[in-house]
């Protein structure tokens, strides 16, 4: 019986980005007009959001700083969910303003 030994050709390995890191912020947000505003070391940044009141409710629930993504232009607060040690991600997409 002979064995056969794979050579590293036949071995190809998934390409995958790395998940985009976010930056800590405390954001401020108008729940009449739908503008959140926040700074970062990009500078100060003023966007807009579809669901101001969920977005309220998520930061009111938070177990960690939100976290924004620049390069999604997505705000992501973590809340808190049984069974989840690390809690549950929440995305919340801002257009810009």
């Amino acid at each position: 019986m002979a064995l056969l030994s794979a050579s590293p050709s036949h071995h190809v390995r998934p390409t995958t980005r790395p998940r985009p890191a976010g930056i800590p912020v405390l954001p401020a947000v108008d729940v009449n007009l739908g503008t959140v505003t926040f700074a970062s070391p990009f500078g100060h940044q003023q966007s807009w959001s579809g669901e101001p009141a969920e977005l309220v409710a998520a930061l009111s629930q938070a177990v960690r700083p939100a976290q924004w993504i620049r390069e999604i232009n997505t705000l992501v607060v973590t809340v808190a969910q049984t069974g989840e040690r690390s809690g549950r991600r929440l995305g919340f997409r801002l257009a810009s303003h």
